[in-house]
Order: structure tokens, then C-alpha cells, then sequence
């Protein structure tokens, strides 16, 4: 028999793993999200037109999302969902972190879509959990819209947003990504996106991340060359 203070703790543990689920897919939002804004081309087989192009074309036409059919804003996150789903069953991974992982990384897209609808169109308490910044609200990923795209990536809470562009994690990456791979951040390339600029001017970190982690690379692939040439 569980005393109460084993069901406190067990209630306490599926509310941790719950909440920590949706922080996770609010994460991996944002992850995909910045991929796409930086690193996605449109002219990618498949993935381009259908999923890079039209995340791209949303900073251009914002509020398109909000006349888009059901399925084109459910289906990509339905399928993906229920695929990994599939594979949390058969893994024996099935628990409430990852139910509450799957079920907010499949509503993710509407989560952001009523961001763009007016406060009469959207639910009285999707407004209600978005003024107490639960769900992402307008006012928080407007600044995504308004500061080059290339901050508030993340579509779901008010929460990892702030602490993810404090630490300038995302600027981190792109610098080891451009040092280590010399690949660097799309519209820097290719010119897409009308506040290119933006990311060139907010990107010192960046900048200061790609020099080193260049270094580190001619550092341990140096010994390797002059194997190779011996």
C-alpha cells in the first residue's frame, strides 16, 4: 500500500515530467526553427518547398499562416509526432514526458499561429495563458518579427526564449558551425530575408566564436596534413 507521501511524490514526479516535456519540445521548436531561418534553402529537394520556403516566405507574409488549410498546419507535426510515437512504444519510452513532449510539439504550430490571429479569433483561454505567459504570447514572439529573425525562436512558452538569447546560445552555434564547418548563416549567402543586415550587426559573438573554434580546427587537423604529406 502507498502511504500519502508516495503519492505525493509520484504525483510530483509525473507534473516534473510533464512540465519538463513541454520545456523540451518548446526547445526543439525553437532548434528547428533557427535551423530553418539560418541554414534552411528553399531550393533543397523536397524540404525546401515544403518546409523551408514557406517558414522563410512567413517572415515576408505573416499572417498567411492564419488562412492556411488544417492540414497544412497540422500535418508535417501529425506525422512526425506519430512517428516517434510509434517508436516510444516500441522502445518502452512511453511515459508522461514524453506523451507531454509529443502531444505540445504536435499543437507547436497552432500554439504559434495564434500568435498572428487577433485577440477576438483566438480561444478565451489560449488569450488567458498567454497574458500569464504560459503559451508564447504575441507581444514575446513579435520581437522575432522585429529584430532580424533571429531571436525568439522558440513557439510554445515565454520561458527559454529570454535565457536562450541572454546566453546567445544560438550565436554560439552558428560560430562553431561557420569555424568549424565554414558554412555560414543563409542569408548572409543567398541575400533571403529583408532584415539581412540585422544578423551581421548582432553577430559579434558569432564572429569571435567562428575565429576559435578555425583555430581549433587548423589545430588538430594540422598534425593529420603533415602525415599525409610525410
Amino acid at each position: 500500500m502507498f502511504d500519502h507521501m508516495d503519492i505525493v511524490l509520484s504525483a510530483a514526479m509525473i507534473v516534473a515530467q510533464i512540465g519538463l516535456g513541454i520545456l523540451f519540445a518548446d526547445l526543439m521548436s525553437g532548434i528547428v526553427h533557427w535551423y530553418i531561418d539560418t541554414y534552411g534553402d528553399p531550393k533543397t529537394p523536397i524540404l525546401g518547398q515544403h518546409v523551408y520556403w514557406p517558414t522563410i516566405n512567413h517572415h515576408a507574409r505573416p499572417l498567411d499562416c492564419t488562412r492556411a488549410s488544417f492540414w497544412s498546419r497540422y500535418g508535417p507535426n501529425l506525422a512526425l509526432s506519430l512517428v516517434f510515437l510509434a517508436a516510444f512504444i516500441a522502445l518502452g519510452w512511453l511515459n508522461a514526458f514524453t506523451l507531454s513532449a509529443l502531444a505540445t510539439g504536435m499543437f507547436a504550430s497552432e500554439i504559434h499561429v495564434w500568435n498572428h490571429k487577433p485577440k477576438r479569433k483566438r480561444p478565451p483561454l489560449v488569450h488567458w495563458l498567454q497574458r500569464r505567459g504560459v503559451l508564447l504570447s504575441p507581444k514575446e514572439h513579435w520581437q522575432h518579427h522585429t529584430h532580424a529573425h533571429n531571436t525568439r525562436y522558440c513557439t510554445v512558452t515565454n520561458l527559454l526564449n529570454p535565457v536562450i538569447d541572454r546566453l546567445r546560445l544560438f550565436r554560439l552555434v552558428e560560430g562553431c558551425v561557420e569555424g568549424l564547418a565554414r558554412r555560414k548563416p543563409r542569408d548572409e549567402i543567398m541575400g533571403i530575408g529583408p532584415l539581412a543586415r540585422g544578423r551581421r550587426i548582432m553577430s559579434r559573438a558569432r564572429r569571435f566564436v567562428a575565429a576559435h573554434a578555425w583555430q581549433a580546427r587548423r589545430a588538430l587537423t594540422a598534425p593529420l596534413a603533415r602525415r599525409v604529406l610525410a
